[in-house]
């Protein structure tokens, strides 16, 4: 004979699910509005910005320099182009990357992060940001070191902490650092850039997220998934993404890895304490 109260807790079950399901479903139609709202809003600027220059190109009466600054704008609003589309991509990968998050491979820690340098000494240039110094910092008794995951997620991590740090740095420098631990690996990206407020920090990894604001406008251009792209990563990779920042002195992002690829992910416990006094010098 069915125990009647255990009838009645599935049926109560099963109401909580359908309730569960339909504020998924709210909750998902949220995002696609909103995903769609700033990728027309963001693409509409610079598809203008090239169409418009374009057009005056063609004008006889600017001079070769006029023209040359327009040749100029059109170069920039292509590149943000490029970003934005990159960044649609970028969401539509992600559902990708959960299903094949068991790619792994042997990695050399330092010469992904020598690729990426080299990558972005050319991409600097192209961002108007080549004032700005970029550098490694190694421990050479380290450099033979090897480890286990997935190299492509891992580049995409470092890559939009990177992008992000150029976007919100203007002048100083940008360093990239490895830190070694018993069980797991630490890239730290640190910038000299604006910083982010400390009521802000939480609200960073949200899709869509824009908390570089000054009287209620948006500061900088994007979609604003970077670094809730790079969170997603990097919790696939069974890590931990921590963020230190101080506004108007910059900001330093920690990606923890696993030495070896785990769906386990890792807990805050095991993870080394943070010094802020590393990167932010006392009382200044």
């Amino acid at each position: 004979m069915i125990n009647e109260n255990y009838v009645k807790s599935l049926e109560k079950r099963i109401l909580d699910l359908e309730e569960e399901l339909k504020f998924k479903d709210k909750e998902v139609d949220g995002l696609k509005g909103a995903f769609l709202a700033n990728v027309s809003h963001e693409i509409r600027t610079p598809m203008n910005a090239i169409v418009g220059f374009s057009s005056l190109l063609k004008d006889p009466g600017f001079s070769t320099d006029e023209k040359n600054e327009f040749i100029d704008e059109i170069t920039q609003a292509s590149n943000h182009l490029t970003e934005l589309i990159e960044d649609v991509i970028e969401v539509a990968n992600l559902q990708f990357n959960k299903k094949s998050q068991s790619i792994k491979e042997v990695i050399d820690p330092y010469q992904l992060l020598f690729e990426i340098f080299e990558e972005y000494q050319y991409k600097k240039q192209a961002l108007y940001k080549g004032e700005i110094e970029m550098r490694i910092k190694t421990n050479k008794d380290l450099l033979d070191k090897e480890f286990i995951s997935n190299p492509r997620m891992l580049h995409k991590v470092l890559e939009n902490l990177i992008d992000n740090a150029f976007k919100f740095t203007t002048e100083g420098s940008i360093e990239l650092n490895i830190e070694f631990y018993d069980d797991y690996l630490e890239y730290v990206v640190s910038d000299t850039g604006i910083g982010i407020a400390a009521d802000k920090l939480s609200a960073i990894y949200s899709n869509f997220s824009k908390v570089w604001k000054k009287n209620g406008e948006v500061l900088y251009e994007g979609l604003g998934i970077g670094l809730s792209s790079a969170k997603n990563f990097v919790d696939l990779l069974g890590g931990i993404i921590q963020v230190q920042s101080q506004e108007g002195r910059g900001t330093v992002f920690y990606v923890s890895v696993p030495y070896v690829f785990t769906d386990k992910p890792m807990e805050l416990t095991d993870v080394q304490p943070k010094n802020p006094n590393q990167y932010f010098s006392v009382g200044a």
